[in-house]
């Protein structure tokens, strides 16, 4: 964690003396020699971010070279700034340059003591540390020795050990015995479980491996545990002992490349069977892998398990599942009951009811629901299973009677071990996480923008054409396939891979407990309290370094607000975010009174979300915020942005998506400005300006022409993602012959074209359709209450990019299925009501090449659907809601074998009781959809 902080400070020094560099001339030098100080620092920090350190004396060293770093950022950028805002053009400017020279001589001055100080400190905490690790080592108390040596002990797992209580995963354990045992040589001879920590991998593999289909299939088995600190020869002479027992003492004194020939011919004349369990990462693998022979040299095969995606695509991937809730309670019980027996044993109702509770919080984890079954073993009563449930959160992550700070309770341990083998830039990712509330669906959007802000996105990581927003993808990604994070991917979106990421609620305590120890972050979460107190915040350290307050609806505000955070100075990102802005929670006038912005001078984030400002307008004093990278007003009440918000010179994020009208200022002035997003309505003096923001990379809201100037946009060369909400045909006129000439660059642009756009014509579609269809860079295309009447007739390039078409109000009069089928890239299509108000549709052969998603809703005319043979090949989720006058299932949908997924809402009986089964009686229509494995049939509606 130390390093990734230290590697994003140096880097903002870097990028500050390229890009100010006539600003901080006079102190080049001083800077320059801090940057390397920070750097020789990461030597010290590269070895202690690898290790979970318990020493007091080492976590000091730590958290002070934290302080130092974000200081040295803190005073440079301060500098440029003062310095910058002192220089300029123009006559009057440099009268004032002038006046201001002895003035910015003794900036240099004491920009220089500011440097020296800090420097001096860093030398004196390295120093500290060689010390320090000198006579660790000489004492033997090395934290890569004893204590190493007993947690790799620890780890070991063996293949007799038997589960005592195991629930579930039969399924899992016949698909992975039947992928194991296959003699077919096609079959992959290397096999992976993959899955988070405490999800069983490992007693899967015991299952599997002492399987008697499998003994029946090999003659010789090893079972071998790697850990995150392998003795590769060691692994090889054990694994070779066990597949040769009679060479044991030869083995011993073997070479390594004869170990590792041997290794390899025992397993290609002979069939065996190895379990390498608990694989880390692909460098150990590799170590490994020229012990092991191909599929085609023998009948030999691997089982491995491991938390890490990267490993697990060396083999057929099998990612192992959360248990399902009765089976989370049916373990729990076995285990809560077992001194009492658990056959026919009846639970109390409600003991059942508070124990089913319990469960859904451990999230389908087997290793939560063990450690919680072990702790209410002696727990009998009603009463002490409900005493548990307040306080399961510490139960599971400390683990019973472990003191605070301790790395006590089984899964702490499991989920350590995840956390601390992450490369260094992706710790403060990873904690970043736990800002957010349980249960959340985290926009990952959002979450990058905020990564970068922060500094925590490093721009050498960046591969030729990358922005940022794509390396913090990868770090998402990476992150996932550690089984760090769950995400949900965005199957039709052109601009990035994933939609939303989630914590599991484990994951996510321990994430909290990891950030408070680190000073990382501190979470107030007071929804639901109507009165809270000043007690919320003084359990939060006031030396941490992102304080985030959760609130949910009206909620008073404590007894002197102004002085919460008097001692919070040193805050990095300040949140506030009401989860209940919907349901009248916008009307809180708390925490108005603790922002207060001369309080904080370090501020990277300013995020304020579902909050009401008092009259409607900001505090003063935002301009002084010069560090300020995001600022966000998501669904707050405010009426009005001060002209003096273009003074941040640092700010890359804006988010205006307010409930009100806004009064902004103009955009162009904000040189660095890379994400914004804008209100629904804007207010100003004249139009908005947007050509001086060559920066920008997302531009998302309602553009109208009578708001912004439309012909900005051509100035907009680095756009990457254009969400535009048209309402007015100037503005869409221009946006497409902006996308027809300048959108190659874009990754993703999406257009909402809303009523009162005309397409009216006397010939039928107008000129401005067809400019549409034809511009090649349209991803996302949404019409809402314009009518259409007829498509043109096709032409070759309509809409060649297009992948996501919703159309509602649009009243096609003639069967736009033909058109339609012929995009080349089309992946959902949504027919909202009265977008097609004719009788039939008709899918033609070889029509939606690419759709994946079809939805047909309140298509109140249609009475007839034909699909034929080899239409919607790729089809895999079809929806049909409220087509009140539709007679069957189309005959064509028995032919689409890869259709997974089927929803029937709101639809006449005489249409549901030919899809349905009663009484094991099937409905005449029942074949078309008998191959379907999810099928959702609602009430039915007449």
């Amino acid at each position: 964690m130390s390093e990734a902080i230290v590697s994003t400070v140096v880097e903002t020094i870097r990028g500050l003396l390229i890009e100010e560099a006539k600003f901080l001339s006079g102190v080049t030098n001083e800077v320059q020699e801090l940057s390397r100080e920070l750097i020789r620092m990461q030597c010290f920090l590269r070895d202690a971010d690898t290790r979970d350190h318990k020493d007091k004396t080492v976590q000091n060293f730590l958290k002070e070279i934290k302080r130092l770093s974000y200081r040295a950022e803190d005073i440079v950028e301060t500098f440029a700034v003062q310095v910058a805002s002192k220089r300029g053009k123009g006559l009057k400017k440099v009268l004032k340059r002038f006046a201001s020279i002895i003035c910015e001589g003794n900036s240099l001055h004491n920009l220089g003591l500011e440097i020296a100080n800090v420097k001096t400190d860093i030398s004196r905490l390295i120093t500290s540390l060689q010390t320090y690790d000198i006579k660790a080592i000489s004492e033997g108390e090395s934290p890569s020795g004893a204590f190493d040596e007993n947690q790799r002990w620890a780890r070991q797992t063996y293949a007799h050990e038997v589960e005592e209580y195991f629930v579930g995963m039969e399924v899992d354990i016949k698909k992975l015995v039947s992928h194991v045992a296959a003699e077919d040589k096609h079959h992959r001879p290397i096999i992976s479980i993959w899955g988070m920590g405490g999800l069983g991998k490992t007693t899967i593999a015991r299952k599997v491996y002492n399987h008697r289909d499998v003994r029946g299939r090999f003659d010789r088995f090893a079972w071998v545990c790697i850990t995150q600190q392998p003795q590769i020869k060691g692994i090889l002479q054990d694994i070779l002992t066990h597949l040769s027992p009679e060479k044991k003492e030869e083995v011993k004194h073997m070479e390594d490349r004869v170990l590792v020939e041997e290794l390899y011919r025992v397993q290609k004349e002979i069939n065996c069977l190895v379990v390498l369990d608990d694989i880390w990462n692909m460098h150990d693998w590799e170590k490994l892998v020229h012990a092991f022979p191909t599929a085609e040299e023998g009948g030999s095969k691997i089982l491995l398990t491991t938390r890490t995606k990267e490993v697990a695509k060396i083999g057929l991937v099998y990612e192992l599942r959360y248990l399902k809730e009765e089976e989370s309670w049916e373990l729990l019980r076995k285990i809560a009951f077992s001194r009492k027996g658990v056959e026919g044993l009846k639970v109390e109702p409600d003991l059942e009811a508070v124990g089913i509770e319990m469960v859904r919080k451990c999230g389908g984890l087997p290793l939560a629901i063990s450690v919680l079954g072990g702790m209410l073993k002696d727990k009998g009563s009603l009463r002490d299973w409900k005493n548990v449930n307040k306080s399961i959160d510490l139960y599971l992550c400390k683990g019973e009677g472990n003191e605070e700070g301790s790395d006590g309770g089984a899964i702490a341990q499991v989920l350590s071990l995840s956390y601390n083998v992450l490369p260094y830039h992706l710790k403060p990712c990873f904690l970043y996480l736990g800002n957010f509330c349980e249960d959340d669906n985290i926009d990952v959007e959002q979450l990058y923008l905020l990564w970068i802000a922060e500094g925590m996105i490093i721009s050498e990581n960046r591969k030729n054409g990358e922005t940022l927003v794509d390396v913090a993808e990868r770090y998402l990604n990476e992150l996932r396939q550690r089984c760090m994070i769950q995400v949900e991917v965005n199957d039709f979106s052109t601009f990035g891979r994933f939609k939303s990421c989630r914590l599991h609620d484990v994951m996510r305590e321990f994430c909290l407990k990891k950030g408070r120890e680190e000073e990382f972050t501190g979470v107030i979460d007071v929804r639901g309290i109507e009165k809270p107190s000043l007690d919320s915040f003084s359990l939060i350290n006031k030396a941490t370094y992102r304080l985030i307050i959760h609130i949910n609806g009206n909620v008073e505000a404590p007894a002197n607000p102004n002085s919460v955070l008097e001692d919070y100075k040193q805050l990095r990102s300040f949140v506030i975010c009401n989860t209940n802005f919907w349901n009248g929670g916008c009307s809180i006038i708390w925490p108005v009174g603790i922002v207060n912005y001369k309080n904080f001078k370090s501020l990277r984030v300013l995020n304020f979300e579902g909050y009401g400002f008092l009259s409607l307008k900001l505090p003063k004093g935002l301009e002084e915020q010069i560090h300020l990278r995001f600022l966000s007003f998501k669904d707050c009440l405010l009426d009005e942005l001060p002209s003096s918000i273009v003074k941040l010179p640092f700010l890359q994020t804006l988010d205006l998506r307010v409930l009100y009208d806004l009064t902004v200022p103009d955009f162009g002035k904000m040189k660095r400005l890379r994400y914004l997003y804008l209100p629904d309505s804007v207010i100003a003096e004249k139009k908005v300006q947007l050509n001086g923001l060559s920066e920008l990379e997302i531009l998302d809201g309602i553009i109208e022409s009578s708001a912004y100037e439309i012909a900005d946009f051509r100035e907009l060369s680095n756009l990457r993602s254009l969400r535009a909400h048209v309402t007015d045909n100037e503005s869409l006129s221009a946006i497409i012959d902006h996308l027809i000439k300048n959108g190659q660059n874009l990754q993703e642009t999406r257009l909402i074209v809303r009523y009162p756009v005309s397409f009216s014509s006397e010939q039928g579609a107008s000129a401005l359709l067809r400019k549409i269809l034809r511009c090649g860079t349209l991803h996302i295309l949404i019409f809402h209450g314009v009518k259409i009447s007829q498509l043109p007739p096709y032409e070759e390039h309509f809409l060649q990019g297009l992948v996501d078409l919703q159309l509602r109000g649009t009243q096609i009069d003639e069967d736009p299925m033909e058109i339609l089928g012929k995009l080349p890239q089309l992946r959902s299509l949504e027919l909202l009501p009265e977008s097609y108000i004719g009788k039939e549709l008709l899918c033609h052969e070889f029509g939606f090449p690419q759709l994946q998603k079809l939805s047909l809703f309140n298509l109140s005319n249609l009475c007839w659907w034909r699909v034929d043979k080899g239409a919607i090949a790729n089809l895999s989720s079809l929806l049909i809601w409220g087509c009140h006058k539709l007679e069957m299932i189309p005959d064509g949908l028995k032919h689409v074998a890869g259709l997974k997924y089927l929803s029937v809402q709101r639809m006449p009986t005489t249409f549901v009781d030919r899809i349905k089964v009663v009484d094991g009686r099937e409905g005449e229509d029942f074949d078309k959809i008998r191959h379907i494995p999810s099928i959702e049939i609602a009430a039915d509606y007449d």
